[in-house]
């Protein structure tokens, strides 16, 4: 037997589960995306072709639930990006007490995603929470469901605390390798930091920091969970990403159509946006490889 085929027959399992988990499950999506299909209405399901995808594309609340979902992906990145290559250039160095600082660290990452909710929903509450009570102090009347963009910000500051860790984690590996003798001899020449974070270190950690930007971007498009127990889509519908749009169409209001609609076109985007980083690091590695 070739070394080729035992190779397959260990990956027979998970190609057979993948299948089954997620190829199969899309056809009866692409089927309801193309009826109208109301359960609650206890109505046949109707041959509608492409008319819930007609209405997606001229829908303006649809197109807001979209920006604001692409919005929370960009300034998430925008933050957490620098902030955790900081924190793991920090984290490269040897100082007193940086084991118990990673272990503290990285508990965020080991909380299920509604107990972050909850515990947010404790931190920025106004009758509890310390961080209101904080802002009292200096005559601060601070109520995060006051408005779009207090509730945007504590969802920002909570995705940042919880999502900042895997960030850092993922590129202190990339950091750890890199050949000491390029960085001393930057250093015997006299380079700033400055100079050599930006043409030396960040360079040579690309393609770990395009991987992490290629997961947190596929995470945060789909976020849920911590971002309905924090504000519920509120207040009134103006943090109602598209995931909690999808959540409401298909769970509270039954409307699979437009729900397997909803569904498909947020994978299209996800696949395009995949695609794209993918030829980014492919592109990487032929201009290093030349």
């Amino acid at each position: 037997m070739s070394q080729r085929l035992i190779s397959l027959l260990f990956l027979l399992p998970c190609i057979i589960i993948l299948v089954f988990v997620g190829l199969l499950p899309l056809f009866p999506v692409i089927w309801e995306s193309l009826h109208m299909h109301i359960v609650a209405a206890q109505a046949r399901p109707v041959f509608i072709g492409l008319g819930n995808f007609r209405t997606i594309m001229n829908d303006p609340d649809v197109g807001y639930y979209f920006g604001i979902t692409f919005l929370l992906s960009a300034i998430a990145l925008l933050i957490q990006i620098p902030l955790g290559l900081g924190i793991a250039l920090m984290l490269v160095r040897k100082f007193r007490g940086r084991e118990i600082f990673q272990t503290l660290f990285a508990l965020p990452l080991g909380i299920a995603p509604i107990a972050v909710g909850c515990i947010w929903v404790l931190v920025l509450r106004p009758e509890v929470g310390p961080f209101p009570r904080f802002l009292s102090l200096f005559g601060i009347n601070f109520d995060y469901m006051a408005s779009f963009w207090s509730a945007f910000a504590a969802i920002t500051l909570m995705n940042v605390w919880r999502w900042t860790p895997f960030v850092t984690l993922a590129i202190l590996p990339g950091l750890v390798s890199l050949p000491p003798d390029i960085l001393d001899a930057a250093k015997v020449d006299g380079e700033g930091f400055g100079r050599i974070l930006r043409h030396i270190i960040l360079p040579m950690i690309k393609i770990p920091i395009m991987t992490v930007i290629f997961i947190r971007l596929m995470d945060t498009i789909s976020i849920f969970d911590e971002v309905w127990i924090l504000t519920g889509g509120g207040p009134g519908w103006s943090t109602r990403f598209i995931s909690i749009d999808i959540v409401r169409r298909v769970i509270f209001e039954t409307d699979y159509g437009m729900g397997s609609a909803l569904s498909l076109v947020v994978l299209y985007m996800t696949i395009s946006l995949c695609w794209l980083m993918l030829a980014i690091l492919k592109g990487g590695k032929l201009t290093e490889a030349t």
